[in-house]
């Protein structure tokens, strides 16, 4: 039975691969349709600086699958090349005779390969898929075999996709349960083997120069390399900018008459004790208020552009972008009217929301339509009906704060229950709410 489920697993893969690369096909003819209306049109400036097509196909397979962006986009290639050059892949995995993970060893591998080489290294990627006793490799095991069967076959020199690869250099966080995260950076491998052992060193240091030294090894490495990066700079050094940590703190738990917790703006809701101390910390403050003396909701059809307050309101309340699949930081994104300014749309809270550029284009673009519901019970914003060019819908809404910022698994998000400044009446007690920058 366990056989039969593997085998329906890598068919129903195959099947979605195939779905998916219609999607792309019919994404790309969409994006054709609108720019050569653009153009025809005599529009103004460019709105969307990538591929278009790319980009609508990964919303729209994002938001079918309930998945985030990225996750989208690795499918989407992979679908890519399943159907393209990967073809006798593909047949091995509709017929069962290729687990999904095998597959997916194979469409990594290829993901840099020129196109010319990608078919033949496909080709010779199934015949090691057996070691020479007739054994079946394990993922991992074929993962290293076809690595090496790559640095083989690649046109390019080693040295020249190094180069490539440079670019995609970056650092993620990824919050975790329990006030914890986790910090990854793609680095080269040089630079990288270069760091490790430098924190090492540092925690070793740090436990050998103190006998009643408590923390264990890995927290001292962590520790250590906490403070190499937070460190303010020396005397005649190139000055390092503080980093920026905004907290969202109900004033009882601030006065310390409440424990209720905090939020740490990208990540969610933090301990009544560390919200306390980042606001110790804070230099600056900033108050959200809904009433005539602080935030005005609505400007109507008098300005276009919110005031630096509105803003910060729909900041707050939003978190994130308002595209379904997309977990962009509020702060980081774009005010964008639901209803379109030139269109009617009012300069207030309830048409009004926070989008990454990204999608921000997509909807001025007419690729993505989004409608806002009806308020809910409370008086907070309802959430938002957004309806694809093929046809997909799907819901979303400001971050539920009880839940944090993270959107998945749920398909749906409730919005959060106004704070008691945020109400109308201006006036500040036990539920108020302030914003800290640390």
């Amino acid at each position: 039975m366990l056989a039969d489920v593997v085998a329906m697993r890598s068919f129903l893969a195959a099947v979605e691969a195939l779905a998916v690369e219609r999607v792309r096909q019919a994404c790309e003819e969409e994006a054709r349709r609108v720019e050569d209306g653009r153009r025809a049109a005599c529009a103004g400036p460019e709105r969307f600086s990538g591929d278009m097509g790319r980009a609508l196909a990964v919303s729209e397979v994002a938001v079918a699958e309930g998945i985030g962006e990225f996750a989208a986009a690795r499918l989407l290639a992979a679908a890519e090349s399943l159907c393209g050059v990967q073809l006798a892949v593909l047949d091995r995995l509709e017929a069962g005779m290729l687990t999904e993970a095998h597959a997916c060893v194979i469409t990594d591998e290829t993901a840099t390969l020129p196109e010319a080489a990608a078919g033949e290294f496909g080709i010779e990627c199934l015949r090691r898929l057996e070691t020479r006793t007739g054994r079946r490799r394990t993922p991992a095991e074929f993962r290293r075999a076809v690595r090496a069967l790559r640095e083989r076959l690649h046109p390019e020199s080693i040295r020249a996709r190094r180069v490539k690869a440079e670019k995609d250099r970056g650092v993620w966080v990824k919050p975790e349960p329990d006030g914890m995260c986790t910090l990854t950076a793609f680095l080269p491998a040089q630079v990288g083997l270069a760091v490790h052992p430098r924190v090492d060193a540092l925690a070793r240091a740090r436990r050998d120069a103190d006998p009643q030294e408590a923390r264990t090894l890995p927290q001292l490495r962590a520790d250590a390399l906490a403070a190499a990066v937070l460190a303010q700079a020396e005397d005649g050094d190139v000055p390092v900018p503080a980093a920026e940590i905004v907290v969202h703190i109900p004033v009882g738990t601030l006065l310390g008459v409440g424990e209720e917790p905090g939020e740490l703006e990208g990540y969610g809701p933090i301990d009544a004790a560390t919200a306390r101390e980042l606001a110790v910390a804070a230099p600056t403050w900033q108050r959200l208020l809904d009433s005539a003396e602080g935030v005005p909701l609505s400007l109507g059809r008098a300005a276009y552009r919110p005031p630096k307050g509105l803003r910060r309101y729909i900041e707050y309340r939003d978190g994130m972008c308002q595209f379904p699949s997309c977990t962009c930081p509020g702060r980081r994104g774009e005010t964008d009217h639901v209803v379109e300014w030139q269109h009617g749309g009012a300069t207030d809270a309830a048409n009004l929301q926070i989008l990454c550029r990204k999608h921000h284009a997509l909807k001025s673009l007419g690729l993505w339509r989004a409608e806002r519901l009806q308020p809910n019970p409370d008086g907070s914003a309802g959430d938002l009906h957004w309806t694809s060019p093929l046809g997909g819908t799907a819901l979303a809404g400001p971050v539920d704060r009880e839940l944090g910022p993270l959107r998945e698994p749920r398909p749906t998000r409730d919005d959060p229950d106004p704070p008691a400044d945020l109400g109308g009446s201006g006036a500040e007690g036990p539920g108020a709410r302030s914003g800290c920058r640390a």
